[in-house]
């Protein structure tokens, strides 16, 4: 669900449509939610009109080609066009790979040390049960403190 979200949000960033198909295509290859709401071929077939359901398509496109005109064209996309899709599909790239890096910036790694968890020197347990059954127990005592802290956890 997360990456469905991240899909949408990618994909409407992006305005290139090479980009925008490898999107959709490795997304719905790979997440089991999107398959499921895909129809089967049966059923998209049954939503296609076939030729022998239609009727007398001679008058239809009479009529069509009667209120189309040479001002009704779909302007192709130009060279330009496809140019600018392409500088802001960068841009937005570039746009998300500084604001990760400038998120992680901050980001550092802490190094585990064996001394951090050091047993408590005045302190011993015996048994410990959760809900009637023994049970693992953790202990930790903060350095520099009195403070002893017990977890306890069911056995697997």
């Amino acid at each position: 669900m997360v990456s469905c979200k991240i899909v949408s949000a990618l994909y409407a960033a992006v305005p290139s449509r090479l980009f925008r198909n490898f999107l959709i295509r490795t997304h719905v290859e790979r997440c089991g939610q999107c398959q499921a709401r895909l129809v089967s071929r049966t059923e998209a077939e049954a939503l296609f009109v076939k030729s022998g359901d239609m009727g007398a398509v001679e008058e239809l496109w009479r009529r069509i080609e009667r209120r189309t005109g040479p001002d009704t064209a779909v302007p192709e996309k130009t060279r330009a066009g496809l140019r600018w899709e392409w500088a802001a599909g960068a841009a937005t790239f570039l746009v998300l790979a500084a604001a990760s890096l400038w998120l992680l910036r901050g980001v550092q790694t802490v190094a585990v040390r064996a001394d951090y968890a050091r047993p408590a020197d005045r302190f011993e347990i015996s048994y410990i049960n959760v809900g009637g059954v023994p049970a693992q127990a953790f202990i930790y005592q903060p350095k520099g403190s009195d403070m002893i802290i017990v977890w306890a956890e069911k056995n697997p």
